[in-house]
């Protein structure tokens, strides 16, 4: 029984680690969802690699929401000692590893190939900015969120929209994200520290590849170990009742 009994608290103490640590990954795709969302959207919709950096962000939310959920179920299917709830919550958190280690084998490669799929959106973004920006109506709402949101200006830096459209229509005139506040936005008021978006989505590309890398880890961990509870708790709960 007291065996019994300390298997419950372990398997109480492992769901509610994967239960917060759902919360954490919600909280991860919630910020990742805001994070540049206009470009990324943009991308997404019609550069085919990039649908896979949208995938990494709603996959966060999804098997966030899926942990929140198995948390709960874990700990009520041991307070309960149903067997049925164990079973279930063992089966779903099986797949959802397998998922989760599959999907880190997408997000290596998508991080090994970043510089590659950078390379590859270069000329389209600066020749958007140079022709684009201020004419389309997409293409601007796309531009003037992503550097509203990023707090950068054009796709390398502000050079991006040297005799630009924007420019010439506008007398010289730079978008107001690259210039300090309360300057004239030509190239004195310009606010050189502030990096192009480039540089921007790769540093968020880095701190949230990393961060979630460290919480899918330490979430995986626990996962392990909540299965194997669960399955001792699943043939031990018939020793108990037939005792």
């Amino acid at each position: 029984m007291a065996l019994f009994a300390l298997l419950k608290s372990l398997m109480f103490l492992f769901n509610s680690i994967i239960f917060f640590g759902g919360l954490g990954l919600l909280g991860i795709g919630l910020c990742l969802k805001m994070d540049g969302s206009s470009f990324t959207d943009f991308l997404g919709a019609t550069i085919s690699p990039f649908t896979q950096l949208l995938v990494v962000r709603y996959f966060c939310i999804v098997i966030g929401s899926i942990l929140l959920f198995l948390g709960i179920l874990g700990c009520w299917g041991a307070i309960r000692e149903n067997k049925s709830l164990l079973l279930l919550f063992f089966i779903i958190i099986l797949i959802i590893f397998l998922v989760k280690m599959a999907s880190a084998m997408i997000i290596l490669v998508v991080s090994s190939t970043a510089n590659v799929l950078f390379a590859n959106i270069d000329s389209w973004a600066v020749s958007t900015l140079q022709g684009s920006y201020d004419k389309e109506e997409e293409i601007t709402v796309m531009w003037n969120t992503t550097m509203k949101e990023l707090h950068c200006c054009g796709f390398h830096n502000y050079t991006d929209f040297n005799s630009s459209t924007y420019q010439n229509q506008s007398g010289g005139y730079y978008p107001v994200f690259c210039c300090k506040e309360n300057s004239p936005c030509q190239e004195s008021g310009i606010a050189k520290d502030k990096k192009g978006c480039l540089h921007k989505l790769k540093e968020s590309l880095e701190k949230n590849g990393k961060l979630i890398g460290g919480v899918g880890l330490g979430i995986s961990i626990f996962e392990v170990a909540a299965m194997v509870v669960s399955m001792i708790l699943f043939f031990k709960i018939d020793d108990i009742s037939y005792n």
